[in-house]
């Protein structure tokens, strides 16, 4: 009997030991807080704010959605036409799809009429995936005031808007923009030095066939090592809109992306990377976040940096 006593008393102490141990390491891990709500709301416009703003001459709408011949079947009324793969890439660059020249943006906005007080609202028909890329452009060259029309012409036409066929006549400018903001871009020789950076985290945003190396769109398939595959549709509705705040950070944090990280964003020339910029950076307010511009396309066209498929 005194010997099961002595048995019972031993457990006793034995798990009281345990969970004093266990106790403080719970208590210098504490848990990232949700995000409920988007960190700037006011980067995205809905249908009321763009019917609000048409005869409003310090916004500008900007129609982005992929070719002309589109834009000419119909846009949003007061819209201009601008390409993001001829007009906001730099066609003297070896890489494709590098983004353009301080110039040559300066250029570009001249031409449609922007000023550095001017608001630039960009739109697509593609799930904001090239209205996020022109986003991203703007703020490279610190453009102070920049959105995103939600859900673009899709969601113009679903909300009972009519797109327009008119020309649009535009007063030219002499813009001159900023030097570029570098924190939020970077080059293949950053992503090399900081493969084995614990506090980097890359996120690839292509699709995982390209990620596993099986869809390739360069001189070698694969990923860049340690790097995380959340393709970068998972981020929209089915309308073309962004989920909600509280999804995006489920969706990224559980694939292992935190707040406190350094997050680089990559695809193959940088496009969806931007998309993927935008939603951590602009809507989850990660404070550090950089798209690759160069990205596949340079990455993968290289001897000289490692790859895992």
């Amino acid at each position: 009997m005194k010997t099961r006593i002595w048995i019972a008393f031993a457990l006793l102490l034995l798990n009281a030991a345990l969970a004093a141990c266990v106790a403080p390491a719970a208590a210098t891990d504490p848990e990232i807080a949700p995000v409920e709500v988007y960190a700037n709301p006011d980067v995205l416009v809905d249908t009321q704010w763009v019917l609000d703003h048409l005869d409003d001459p310090n916004v500008r709408l900007v129609d982005v959605s992929g070719k002309p011949e589109d834009y000419a079947a119909g846009h949003l009324p007061g819209a201009v036409y601008v390409s993001t793969g001829s007009e906001m890439t730099n066609p003297e660059d070896s890489t494709k799809g590098q983004i353009l020249t301080q110039d040559a943006l300066s250029a570009l906005l001249s031409r449609i009429g922007v000023t550095p007080e001017t608001t630039v609202v960009f739109y697509d028909g593609s799930s904001n995936l090239l209205a996020t890329r022109a986003f991203w452009v703007l703020k490279y060259y610190q453009h102070a005031n920049v959105k995103v029309y939600n859900g673009g012409s899709l969601k113009w036409v679903a909300d009972g808007q009519q797109l327009v066929t008119d020309a649009v006549a535009v007063t030219p400018t002499e813009y001159v923009a900023q030097d570029p903001d570098l924190a939020i871009r970077t080059t293949t020789e950053y992503v090399l030095d900081h493969l084995d950076d614990e506090n980097v985290v890359l996120c690839d945003t292509r699709g995982p066939e390209e990620f596993a190396g099986t869809d390739v769109r360069a001189k070698r398939g694969g990923h860049i090592p340690g790097a995380i595959n959340v393709e970068w549709v998972n981020a929209v509705n089915a309308d073309g809109t962004f989920k909600d705040a509280r999804a995006l950070f489920d969706l990224y944090t559980k694939a292992g992306f935190m707040p406190d990280k350094q997050i680089i964003t990559y695809c193959q020339t940088g496009v969806r990377g931007a998309h993927t910029w935008f939603v951590l950076k602009e809507l989850l307010g990660y404070p550090d976040v950089r798209n690759y511009d160069g990205s596949w396309e340079e990455y993968g066209n290289r001897d000289d940096t490692p790859i895992e498929s």
